[in-house]
Order: structure tokens, then sequence, then C-alpha cells
């Protein structure tokens, strides 16, 4: 008997400092920064490798440029850039499986902002710090 699951995107919840981002034109990404793991491999063949604790992610969000969550967004970095209010709290959870990823994000960069004759995607970078991440499912 074959296995059947389906995806649902709307059951991604994405959050910075309480307000829920929901207005993406293109899918949003996760990158963590390195690997889990440094190796080293000795003259003689022998293996090394060191735990390295990466707590930092770069979260992509490519945001309507209609979107009001731009100003949100824009407001949090003007903050933090002049006061140091930042980092805010951040979360993503899929409810579709058990990824979760929390913790604390700051504003890296607003994106290029392409005022053109058609709407382009705004890709507003955040840095998050970890508290707690799951990677799965």
């Amino acid at each position: 008997m074959s296995m059947f699951r389906t995806y649902d995107h709307t059951k991604v919840n994405i959050s910075l400092n309480g307000v829920a981002l929901t207005d993406f034109n293109g899918d949003p990404t996760v990158t963590k920064e390195g690997p889990e793991f440094e190796v080293v491999e000795g003259s003689n063949g022998a293996v090394e490798r060191s735990r390295m604790v990466r707590n930092l992610y770069t979260v992509t969000l490519p945001m309507m440029q209609t979107s009001p969550q731009l100003n949100a967004i824009e407001t949090m970095r003007q903050a933090d850039e002049r006061t140091g209010v930042g980092p805010y709290p951040f979360a993503i959870t899929d409810l579709n499986g058990a990824y979760v990823l929390m913790g604390v994000a700051w504003v890296q960069s607003m994106g290029d902002a392409v005022k053109g004759r058609q709407a382009q995607p705004r890709n507003i970078v955040l840095q998050v710090k970890a508290e707690a991440a799951f990677e799965g499912a």
C-alpha cells in the first residue's frame, strides 16, 4: 500500500516581532549557516571531526511590493538601526510536519526595490539566531 500525503503552504506560519508574514510573491527560503561538523583528514589518513555549534540561519522572504507588511518590517529595521531595540522574536512553524525554527531575528536587508511596469518581489533577508530548531518534515 502506498503512502499519500498533502503539503499545504497555508499551514506554514512565519512571524517577526508578532507580525504574521503572509504576503509572499514566491517561496520563502531558510538556509543554515555552515555545516554541523567540520572535518580534518590527517596525513596518515586519520579523520577528526569537530562539532560546530551553528545557530545562525538566513531567511529570505520574497514579499509582494504592495504589502503593508513591508512597512512593518522597515519600521523594525529602522528602530533597530537607530536605537538597537532588535533582534526581534521570530518563528516559523510548519503544521504539515515537524519543522520549527524559533529564536530572534534582525533585518539584514530590505532587498532591492524594483519600480517597473510589473511588480517584482522585494527579497527581505533576515538573520536568525535560533533558540530552538527542529528541521524535520
